[in-house]
């Protein structure tokens, strides 16, 4: 509070932290559910464990390590009992948590130039794209305004290592590992920003010995129970088993850097570039060199060897907390009169244009890819309105342009460039917050329907989804996250429900009873499933897009299961339908041929019928069905086998009367 009273600039990041705040909450205001999936789900369940049952997992089943820090954020206002208003509210936190990483940012920058220019790094710190996910249940929230502080910190350490300064860095990473296990970058970091001034090497033994102490903490806290050396991973234990090639490896670095150099907007990485090549002037530049320019590399080096193997693009989600540390050097530049030695700043801009020509723009630029790496949205923007543009060619062009801009601008029209890179951030953040909350918006008809809540406000008691892989995955995460009855999860067979959510398989018998590996049938008395089921029960309610709701008669029954027909009611090879506990009746089929085709009947796996059916040709059959004796304990099967796609206007079991 005295430093407010006292430093005006002071207040006017208060007023940037409330303006950004706002914003990015009426931006994530708009986003109607979760639209990561499953990471988004997983971490929203964590939360509600550690409020409920202060342990870290889903569907009462406990998980690998994830995060602790982001779980106890968001786990208060998903608990509430009103799902709609508990995700509001966390909306509405996550903007004020974003928004605040311009705090330390203005705080570290005070040491560095006046106030009033460390005002510039903590503006550009909130107009970065990547603040879009302060509308979305990620750790992506948290860890933004942590690695600004983690790194903070260390530069203090490094500048005063007394024994209070250490253990407040040491504090800080424990804190930013527990939110990120990426965090763990800042180790090999301040090795390297010890470099730069190697007379504190001694002095800084403390933290060193820290390091090693909370490698053995934690590696004896994974192992405990015995398992592989890739389990001190957590969650992410996949990262440790599968081979890394160095040709991908250093070719996804060479990515993630040109990335860095795009979500950054050049200038600040030419900046820091040039700060390392020119003698500092204080202990602190010294130290803050070292410390962004140590974190940048390591980061950027964890995140490409990462991307290589399991994410096949850029990374940017994982990766663009950076940005803040970077803007910091462009201010300490412009603070030093933006010295630009000719040589070595041609070299400079050189290098971060060939780092951003050297990205494959069109590959990472589509619908799948744009999640993680926001920056491109505006990109993804412009390939869906004009397809025919070159996207490489208007990226090249840009950047050619920012970095002739960095090397050419007179000295004294220098104030431009941060006008320009302050625009553009700005301008991409719009187009990405934009682009988000329209993407979200298509999720929830497929997954939930027209009502979020519909199963809770239909089913009395716990209820079981089983997964049958016919209707999109992303439906049973969902259904979770807005329903709290569904309790457990189940696959037909050998469906499976990507993303780590505890679950078994289910078979049925011939009488449609439902089974497990051990030939148990589970208690269950409400169901969610797809359309393509029937049980033996009553429907309770639908959600308009193919799933619905049963109350089912004990024991766990199905009736009848059709398969291989797609939301459209078009078969492309194969349909099949069964009949459980079947007692005879009749098949009835509607086809009506799109193309010419041939189409082929099977009752209970024997041929019926062949036909051929001509261009918009419909044909209707009516199939007896003649189970095995004892009647009531077999099954019927019907299978419809076609060489072009078909579209089923009918296929239905009639039993006899």
């Amino acid at each position: 509070m005295r430093t407010l009273r006292r430093d005006s600039p002071a207040v006017l990041v208060a007023a940037l932290v409330a303006v950004s705040t706002l914003l990015r909450f009426w931006a994530a205001y708009r986003i109607p559910t979760p639209w990561i999936a499953p990471d988004e789900l997983i971490y929203a369940e964590l939360g509600r464990s550690l409020y409920a049952h202060g342990t870290l997992a889903l569907l009462g089943h406990r998980t690998s390590f994830f995060s602790l820090v982001y779980p106890a954020l968001a786990g208060g206002p998903l608990s509430l009992s009103n799902v709609a208003l508990g995700y509001t509210l966390l909306k509405a936190v996550q903007a004020l948590v974003m928004s605040l990483a311009a705090v330390p940012v203005y705080l570290w920058g005070r040491r560095l130039v006046p106030s009033r220019l460390a005002l510039l790094p903590a503006a550009l710190t909130l107009a970065v794209p990547g603040l879009v996910y302060s509308g979305l249940i990620l750790t992506e929230v948290a860890f933004y305004p942590l690695l600004v502080l983690a790194a903070w910190a260390m530069a203090e350490a490094l500048v005063r290592p007394t024994l209070a300064r250490q253990a407040l860095f040491v504090a800080a990473l424990l804190v930013a590992l527990a939110t990120r296990l990426q965090a763990v970058a800042l180790v090999p970091a301040f090795v390297t920003a010890l470099a730069f001034d190697r007379r504190k090497m001694l002095r800084v033994w403390p933290t060193l010995a820290a390091f090693g102490v909370a490698a053995a903490g934690w590696a004896g806290w994974q192992l405990r129970n015995g398992g592989p050396a890739s389990k001190l991973l957590g969650a992410y234990q996949a990262a440790g088993e599968v081979h890394y090639t160095l040709r991908d490896a250093a070719r996804f670095v060479l990515y993630h850097l040109g990335d860095v150099v795009l979500f950054t907007g050049l200038f600040p990485v030419c900046a820091l570039a040039l700060l390392a090549l020119l003698a500092p002037r204080s202990d602190e530049e010294r130290a803050y060199v070292g410390v962004a320019i140590g974190t940048t590399v390591w980061l950027t080096a964890e995140v490409g060897v990462f991307a290589s193997r399991h994410v096949g693009h850029l990374a940017e989600r994982n990766l663009f907390a950076l940005a803040p540390i970077l803007f910091l050097g462009f201010a300490v530049w412009l603070d030093r009169g933006a010295p630009r030695p000719p040589v070595r700043t041609a070299l400079v801009a050189v290098a971060a244009l060939g780092a951003v020509l050297a990205l494959p723009i069109a590959r990472f630029v589509s619908a799948a890819t744009i999640p993680d790496a926001p920056t491109l949205i505006p990109l993804h923007r412009l390939h869906v309105h004009a397809p025919g543009v070159s996207l490489e060619l208007v990226l090249d062009l840009v950047a050619a342009a920012a970095a002739a801009a960095f090397a050419l601008v007179p000295r004294r029209f220098v104030w431009i460039l941060p006008l320009v890179l302050l625009g553009g951030l700005a301008g991409a953040s719009i187009s990405a917050g934009r682009v988000v909350a329209a993407e979200a918006t298509l999720v929830q008809p497929g997954t939930l329907g027209k009502h979020r809540r519909w199963i809770d406000a239909a089913a009395p008691g716990p209820v079981t989804y089983l997964y049958t892989g016919d209707v999109y995955w992303n439906s049973v995460w969902e259904s979770i996250f807005w329903n709290r009855r569904v309790r457990t999860v189940y696959d037909l067979l050998s469906a499976a429900v990507p993303g780590g959510i505890p679950q078994d398989s289910l078979g049925p018998l011939e009488d449609g009873t439902l089974v497990d590996k051990f030939g148990h049938s589970p208690d269950v008395r409400y169901v969610v499933a797809s359309d393509s089921l029937t049980f033996r029960g009553r429907r309770l309610a639908d959600a308009g897009n193919g799933i619905s709701l049963w109350l089912a008669d004990p024991p766990f029954r199905l009736a009848q299961w059709i398969q291989n027909i797609r939301f459209d009611g078009v078969v492309e090879q194969h349909a099949k339908a069964f009949v459980y506990a079947c007692r005879g009746g009749r098949f009835l089929l509607r086809v009506r041929a799109t193309a010419p085709t041939k189409i082929r009947l099977l009752v209970d796996e024997r041929p019926f019928v062949s036909l051929r059916l001509g261009a918009g040709e419909t044909r209707a059959a009516s199939v007896d069905a003649r189970p095995r004796p004892p009647l009531g304990q077999h099954l019927c099967s019907f299978d419809l086998f076609t060489e072009a796609p078909v579209e089923v206007g009918e296929l239905r079991f009639l039993p006899a009367s």
